[in-house]
């Protein structure tokens, strides 16, 4: 496991990122449906990153 040391600022600049990221995920997957492996490959992508912003969002509250 890897640990960073990120200021409020950055973890919030992160957390914008990834869901901007999610947001156009989900737009591709719509456009991807009837493309069966390409489908999956984006809804994988998009719980991953859904993982990573509740991690962030995690990190946030326990840093308050």
């Amino acid at each position: 496991m890897i640990k960073l040391d990120l200021a409020q600022d950055e973890l919030s600049l992160l957390r914008m990122l990834l869901l901007r990221e999610e947001a156009s995920v989900r737009v591709e997957t719509h456009h991807a449906r009837g493309v069966f492996e390409y489908s999956e490959y984006l809804r994988s992508r998009e719980k991953e990153i859904r993982r990573l912003i509740d991690k962030l969002e995690q990190v946030a509250r326990s840093e308050t």
